[in-house]
């Protein structure tokens, strides 16, 4: 029998003992008939998926999923519907939407007027919510000084309110929030310039707190976590995360209640109540975070130890945003004329930190939203690898909305993920108005960032949404990432630069592959390959034959999490 011969005769024998194998032990699901898009290089694409317990065992033709199937199988026909990996986020705060699934909802596109009607027909309908809570504004909208006590009292002075913007980088209390807590004009500035408090000319807080550290004690005493909610917020949310096709997530920071929403979140994986597998992260904004950030991770980390929910992560915040003007930019802003954002936290401890966390081999999600953060960002990864050239610590930069342009190639160079958020990439008036027509021009370079080696990662942040909750759907993110145009909307002006527009396949592998390598977990989940999990999203379209204006309008049929249907359309 010469080579060939005998290959072929190994071939069948590998064929014969595969098919016996699948008789003997059947798939529980086979999905047929579809357009099967695995994000598996070695096989794009496929017909056919079959699923044992928790696990793909095979994906190829329609004729080959047969030997998996046997008496008890289900068998869902797909008719050539897409079949995708399960979508996920890169960058969400799970825990800490669920605390404000309740509170008034309010939008940066109202004017505020329009804001104070919101939060007093809010009030009015919860009259039994104190303190009072709302998400959701813009202090642009509210003109140079920014929102105030005085207006929120005109709307709610029976209780405390509080009212988060729409990044959660600074919050608006009235008056009796500000006297139960004893915010007053001796209050200290938690660092001036970067976690501070808005104030008249006499030095009384205007009820504008800006960052972290200036209203999150305020929010702790104020107890906004209302503990008796907290199980109905999460089974609405999680269930809207699977509609979505969502399977798996980054939490960039369950920052309210003290440790609360982690053992919430424990306790629901425990119960086998959690839908969505989540990769959670020690959060820090300031230097005094720091100073004990990796005992408090490491903690964190030996306390919740689940398959669908642990703690692996440091985040750091290392500015605001543009729109609190607390963005930190290598140029200071034009309007304020000369202002210039301070970071959030102090760069030589911040390196220290840095370097100590790649030394135990600990990933890091570092915020960066404006240039002079991104560029702080990158040299504190270069510091850490120069340190630590053995690390095997994966590094990604969050939001980068505004990258000089001397520093796109760094990413590749230095081996940093960028993670973003493309609801957000509709024009942004107020980066104009705030920072002028050449920065408009650098926002948001991920195909450039993509083209220098840099790997590109998608997520919603939410509830950080422009658009509500739309702003959470992959497929809207998706969809706005090609375009850099609000959904559906080809004759709105372009976000420049529109070179930087990303196609559909990037943005599917940022959902998927890539995302799934941010959260250490590519060789588990990503892609629909024999052997991992299966965590896998059916659509009602394909979005390979979609107009990309169309992408948005993209339904969910079906969401499958570690072999389960825990989502199906009615």
């Amino acid at each position: 029998m010469n080579f060939y011969s005998r290959l072929a005769a190994l071939c069948l024998m590998l064929c014969c003992t595969a098919y016996s194998a699948a008789q003997e032990d059947p798939a529980d699901k086979v999905f047929t008939g579809g357009r099967v898009y695995t994000l598996d290089s070695t096989a794009p694409w496929a017909e056919a998926v079959a699923i044992k317990d928790d696990t793909i065992v095979y994906v190829g033709s329609d004729s080959g999923v047969e030997a998996f199937i046997g008496a008890d199988t289900q068998r869902h026909d797909l008719s050539g519907k897409l079949l995708l990996p399960g979508f996920i986020d890169g960058h969400i705060h799970v825990g800490s939407t669920l605390p404000y699934l309740f509170a008034a909802t309010l939008s940066p596109s109202m004017a505020a007027d329009e804001a104070l009607t919101v939060i007093a027909k809010h009030a009015k309908e919860n009259p039994d919510q104190n303190p009072l809570v709302g998400v959701g504004f813009l202090g642009a909208a509210f003109g140079p000084e920014g929102p105030t006590a005085k207006m929120l009292d005109s709307v709610v002075s029976d209780r405390p309110a509080i009212i988060f913007d729409e990044g959660f980088h600074s919050a608006w209390i009235n008056t009796v929030a500000m006297e139960m807590v004893g915010l007053d004009a001796d209050t200290q500035d938690p660092k001036p310039g970067a976690h501070y408090y808005r104030r008249y000319p006499d030095g009384s807080p205007t009820g504008w707190l800006i960052e972290g550290e200036a209203f999150g004690w305020v929010a702790e005493q104020l107890e906004v976590i209302n503990p008796d909610t907290l199980e109905r917020a999460a089974d609405l949310f999680l269930e809207s995360m699977s509609s979505m096709g969502i399977t798996a997530a980054f939490d960039a920071g369950m920052i309210e209640g003290k440790g609360t929403l982690f053992r919430f979140m424990s306790d629901r994986a425990e119960d086998g109540k959690l839908p969505v597998r989540i990769l959670g992260s020690h959060y820090v904004n300031s230097d005094r975070g720091l100073a004990t950030a990796l005992d408090d991770l490491d903690r964190l980390s030996k306390a919740y130890e689940h398959e669908f929910f642990d703690v692996e992560v440091l985040k750091i915040s290392l500015d605001g945003t543009v729109e609190a003007q607390t963005a930190y930019t290598l140029d200071p802003y034009l309007d304020p004329p000369g202002h210039r954002a301070e970071p959030l936290v102090s760069l030589e401890k911040t390196k220290q930190v840095v370097a100590a966390a790649a030394q135990k081999k600990i990933d890091i999600h570092l915020h960066a939203i404006g240039d002079g953060a991104v560029r702080m960002a990158l040299d504190l990864v270069e510091y850490a690898r120069a340190q630590e050239p053995q690390s095997t610590s994966r590094f990604t930069i969050c939001h980068a909305q505004l990258v000089n342009p001397a520093d796109v190639p760094r990413f590749g160079e230095l081996d940093v993920m960028v993670q973003s958020t493309p609801t957000w990439y509709a024009y942004d008036d107020i980066v104009l108005a705030y920072l002028g027509e050449e920065r408009l021009t650098h926002m948001y370079p991920l195909n450039s960032i993509a083209a220098g080696g840099g790997r590109v990662t998608l997520g919603s942040d939410f509830p950080a949404s422009w658009i509500g909750l739309d702003g959470m759907n992959p497929v809207f993110n998706i969809e706005m990432g090609m375009t850099r145009q609000p959904p559906g909307d080809e004759d709105y002006i372009v976000q420049p630069p529109v070179n930087e527009r990303i196609t559909l396949e990037q943005a599917v592998r940022a959902y998927t592959l890539d995302a799934a390598y941010q959260l250490g977990l590519e060789n588990k989940i990503g892609s629909i390959t024999p052997g991992k999990q299966a965590d896998m999203v059916v659509l009602d379209q394909d979005l390979f034959s979609l107009d990309p204006y169309a992408i948005h309008k993209t339904k969910v049929l079906m969401t499958i999490m570690d072999g389960k249907i825990v989502y199906e359309a009615q």
